[in-house]
């Protein structure tokens, strides 16, 4: 038994509509298809032209370090693989990742000015999803490293429903037509038994493989024409979706198993099954039917579905083999804004049609020089092998049978006349020009990707190392600015992303929410109704904060501390003790520490009151409620709080009651003395455990001999490369 109904989502069409859809989706289909194998992917090292699946074969191939068998020059000749394509990835994945995506730097802007006021509860609510509910990090971990192989990465955004047994049972009486209850022979009254079902509903991010999506021949736009995926979905799948009105149709005469398994239950049906009945064999074909993928054509579509003239934005299933219409959604029902759930990113435009939904990939960038690379490299390895195991000749018309002939150290080969019979040529080999010739190789895919040593934190060993402070930052500079394209529209793909999951979630956010929101301290972040669809209605788009600090701790401790003895010295900010919590709070997380430790809870839902309030709460005899609080300003309620005395309500107090209330001032501010000493030693703890929190730029950091002036965060790169380590992370 579900705790929640599904509201019944499938548009209404008639069969007649159903065999247009179909048809008008295969010919999309076929037509998509045939533009891209009609595209020149290049030719292989035997001269044939590639197929789309054939290159993206051969890109994967080329990543994992899989070659093709070889037999020149000998048999068993050296054919391994360097992996420079996986090198490159993962070094440009390492170095984009932090500049592209990190939850700290997600913000959320209304599109509307009446939605303004909902922007902190989005931020907030957003944060929790993204970084509780589904996790994203992991997500994005991957997006990047897709987009950068193959140039581009087509993103789907879907509602997820599934539901868990929870092994429990609701029961229900059951009665006659006139209400009253049945019983049981024994006795027993009549009962039905329904499984309780858990409900687990959240959002669904996924990756379409580069290779299942199809666009139209010149096609530019994702959200007004054409967008077909191919999946795989099992029978057991589809029949979840159509219990969800996801789909329909699940149980045509196209997965009837005397024709769709046909061939998958021959394997089953074999001697061993010879003894089962008819009825087992049914429930073992049953099984199998359940466990059988089948060929899905996901359409985003508009189409004139109700015939009114007017198109309407839908997805469709159907599966081509069988032409089978299994459903079709209208996207207002997907998402909030109407918006097609699916997002097209790419790194690197096309130069003959920037625009085109085709990128450029770095592995496609590197091909040629990575294939060149392994060249070399098993040049090298078998002129090694020659120099060890030279070839020979002999005199055929001997007693010599080479055959039994082994080599090894220090064994002797008893020969007739050695000189005369047997001859090993000096074959000279020039592998220092090999060497050579793959450092310049090196050098050419540094240059093409900009993936340098020195953009990673350390001394290049290919350019030429020992360089001046000045040519690193120059060298890194240049690196910064050839990211600085593919990471913003990194940033810009995954914003959409994030907007388009918003969109999703709005429509399909599930009642009682907010008890399962919680803080830090366990309890509800919000109020009921707060995250109701109304609560976070609205239009809002996601953007993303540039990352300066570019994944290294070093550079954003250095950037937290600046910022933070910046800020504290605002007025803005020094006077207010929310924002000063707040900005401790951020260096306290640069830090790696949790500033609710040091700090306490939020100012959010802390009952502040001025210090006039205060002593008007001490003049009425309300002590209990008067309490310092760390965030705030201490000089100023200590300053408001000793002009008490001098207060007309105060002389009309009695002796005593006079005496209570300075004896409360005086204890109260002593709280706020404290406090300040609290204050004190957290920053001075920041200050001696990191790099000092005055001055600007590099003044007050010690720089290694022949830094300059360089600025940050570039001097932090030539400190590695001087003392031999790196400052950035490693690849995820």
């Amino acid at each position: 038994m579900k705790d929640k109904l599904i509201p019944t989502i499938q548009i209404e069409i008639d069969k007649e509509m159903e065999k247009l859809l179909i048809e008008t989706i295969i010919e999309d289909y076929r037509n998509a298809e045939d533009a891209r194998n009609k595209k020149d992917y290049g030719m292989s090292d035997k001269g044939v032209a590639y197929t789309f699946d054939e290159k993206i074969k051969h890109l994967k191939d080329m990543y994992y370090g899989k070659r093709q068998p070889k037999r020149l020059p000998w048999a068993n000749c050296s054919n391994r693989s360097m992996k420079i394509a996986m090198a490159i990835i993962e070094m440009l994945h390492a170095r984009m990742l932090p500049a592209v995506w990190n939850e700290d730097l997600v913000r959320w802007r209304p599109t509307e000015r009446t939605d303004k006021e909902k922007v902190e509860r989005i931020n907030k609510f957003m944060e929790w999803w993204v970084r509780v509910k589904v996790k994203m990090r992991g997500f994005f971990d991957k997006w990047v490293k897709v987009s950068l192989g193959f140039g581009q990465v087509l993103t789907e955004i879907s509602w997820d429903i599934k539901y868990r047994d929870t092994g429990e049972y609701i029961t229900t009486p059951i009665v006659d037509e006139f209400g009253i209850q049945l019983y049981e022979k024994d006795g027993s009254p009549s009962v039905k038994k329904d499984k309780k079902l858990k409900i687990e509903e959240t959002t669904k991010t996924e990756i379409i493989s580069y290779e299942n999506v199809y666009f139209q021949e010149g096609q530019t736009d994702i959200e007004e024409e054409p967008v077909i995926i191919k999946v795989k979905w099992l029978y057991s799948q589809l029949e979840s979706m159509q219990a969800q009105q996801q789909a329909v149709n699940v149980t045509e005469p196209l997965f009837d198993t005397s024709i769709y398994l046909k061939d998958k239950i021959q394997g089953v049906i074999n001697e061993s099954l010879s003894m089962v009945s008819s009825e087992n064999l049914e429930v073992i074909k049953e099984v199998k039917l359940r466990a059988t993928p089948v060929d899905i054509l996901k359409c985003y579509r508009k189409i004139d579905i109700d015939r009114d003239g007017i198109a309407e934005d839908v997805r469709l299933l159907i599966d081509p083999l069988r032409r089978i219409y299994l459903g079709g959604i209208a996207i207002k029902d997907i998402s909030k804004r109407g918006k097609r759930p699916i997002d097209f990113t790419k790194v690197n435009d096309l130069l003959e049609n920037p625009d085109a939904l085709e990128g450029y990939g770095y592995l496609e960038m590197v091909l040629p020089l990575a294939e060149e690379i392994d060249a070399i490299f098993n040049q090298i390895t078998d002129a090694n092998t020659l120099s060890v195991l030279r070839p020979g000749f002999y005199d055929p018309s001997g007693n010599l049978q080479p055959q039994n002939i082994t080599l090894g150290p220090n064994k002797m080969i008893p020969v007739p006349d050695p000189q005369r019979n047997i001859y090993f040529p000096n074959i000279e080999i020039p592998i220092e020009r090999l060497l050579v010739a793959m450092k310049a190789v090196l050098e050419f895919i540094e240059r093409l990707t900009a993936a340098s040593s020195y953009v990673m934190g350390k001394e290049s060993e290919i350019v030429g190392g020992s360089g001046t402070a000045t040519r690193t930052q120059a060298i890194v500079g240049a690196a910064e600015q050839r990211f600085a394209i593919p990471a913003a529209r990194l940033r810009a793909g995954a914003s959409s992303i994030l907007t388009l999951l918003l969109d999703v979630v709005q429509k399909n956010i599930p009642l009682g929410l907010e008890q399962r929101v919680l803080g830090e301290n366990g309890e509800p972040v919000f109020k009921g109704n707060e995250l109701t669809e109304e609560g976070i209605s609205g239009e809002f788009d996601a953007y993303l904060l540039d990352d300066v600090s570019l994944g290294s701790k070093n550079i954003e401790r250095q950037l937290a501390n600046l910022i933070y003895s910046t800020m504290l010295g605002n007025p803005l900010v020094s006077n207010d003790p929310t924002k000063i919590y707040y900005e401790t709070a951020r260096l306290l997380k640069a830090y790696g520490e949790e500033p609710i430790e040091h700090l306490g809870p939020e100012p959010e839902g802390m009952d502040y009151h001025t210090p006039e309030e205060e002593n008007t709460m001490m003049l009425q005899g309300d002590f209990a409620n008067v309490r310092a609080k760390l965030t705030e300003n201490h000089i100023e309620h200590i300053q408001k709080h000793n002009e008490i005395s001098s207060s007309q309500a105060f002389l009309m107090l009695n002796p005593q009651q006079q005496q209570n209330i300075m004896g409360k001032v005086q204890s109260h501010n002593q709280e706020h003395m404290m406090m300040m000493q609290q204050m004190m030693a957290i920053t001075q703890r920041m200050q001696a455990n990191g790099q000092p929190t005055t001055g600007a730029g590099n003044q007050g950091v010690a720089q290694p001999q022949g830094m300059g002036n360089i600025q940050e965060p570039f001097a932090s790169v030539e400190a590695t490369k001087e003392q031999g380590a790196s400052g950035y992370p490693a690849a995820m």
